[in-house]
């Protein structure tokens, strides 16, 4: 059953950086998940409550931020520490080959995305995971790949034989790359690193790339959380991805916190509360009870 936080428990759990122990949840930093085309070895940062349930638990499968060329799995271990404190659910969180000036990772990094949904669906039972409930979230860059998985595009792919994401968390990322074009007043963002382009010299890559491209038919719930003083990825990503979720008829919530940066960034204690427990109120309403039919 869900638990909640103590206000002590949730300001001890601010405390801690992703890798650092947590009182209750057991933390795998470097589990080897193999590598695709010739790239890194990818790697997963796994946090599971620390009392194993009786029944398989849902998850959640999490792309780190850093603009495409930082960042890695552990990054996202204060929402990992979260839910399995809160809802006992399991969060692997995967890295993914990096890019920089000369070497663009698009679209290798959707091909490591897949990989990672079919290295987890595979793994389940091994990890106490049920497979069908498993959702996607990704923070700040993270989000292109967490999309691409939710909304099933054609460039990313599942195995016959797996389930699809049951739900998906946007923290902070774009989803519209030439709406991000305009709205970074016709400057390049870090995409351009990631795509080996910019705006002006290939829009049609910025369309084709963008997960909003192909945000219709049948979408998983979602929860978009983006900052309303962010200059570096626009609230209006956010509003982006809130429409065409409701253009097709799917459940979606649009969360603007108050903040005075990119991912939360600053004297932010209660904002980074308030999407934490955000986070946790929509798992636990469109997960949760799907897993206990």
């Amino acid at each position: 059953m869900p638990q909640l936080l103590t206000l002590e428990q949730t300001e001890a759990l601010l405390d801690l950086q992703g890798h650092e122990p947590c009182p209750g949840v057991e933390i795998e930093l470097k589990r080897k998940i193999g590598s695709i085309a010739g790239g890194p070895e990818l790697y997963a940062a796994i946090y599971r409550p620390s009392t194993v349930a009786a029944t398989p638990a849902p998850a959640l499968l999490a792309f780190h931020g850093g603009g495409w060329e930082n960042g890695a799995p552990e990054s996202y271990g204060e929402m990992a520490k979260m839910l399995a404190l809160s809802l006992g659910m399991i969060t692997v969180s995967v890295s993914y080959r990096l890019a920089d000036a000369h070497n663009p990772t698009f679209p290798y990094i959707l091909d490591e995305a897949s990989h990672a949904w079919q290295w987890l669906q595979t793994h389940a039972t091994e990890l106490g995971i049920n497979p069908q409930q498993v959702a996607v979230t990704g923070a700040s860059a993270g989000v292109f790949q967490a999309t691409h998985l939710a909304v099933d595009s054609p460039l990313v792919s599942f195995s016959a034989s797996t389930s699809r994401p049951a739900a998906l968390i946007a923290n902070w990322g774009p989803l519209d790359f030439v709406a991000r074009w305009f709205d970074k007043h016709e400057n390049p963002g870090a995409e351009r690193t990631m795509l080996g382009t910019d705006y002006q010299r290939n829009p049609a890559l910025y369309h084709r790339s963008s997960p909003i491209t192909y945000m219709h038919g049948d979408l998983p719930p979602a929860l978009f959380i983006y900052g309303r003083q962010d200059r570096t990825v626009h609230a209006r990503q956010g509003a982006i991805g809130h429409a065409a979720w409701q253009a097709a008829d799917a459940h979606s919530e649009l969360i603007v916190v108050d903040n005075i940066g990119h991912d939360i960034v600053g004297d932010n204690r209660a904002q980074r509360a308030e999407y934490l427990q955000a986070a946790v109120g929509f798992l636990e309403a469109r997960l949760l009870p799907q897993s206990r039919v």
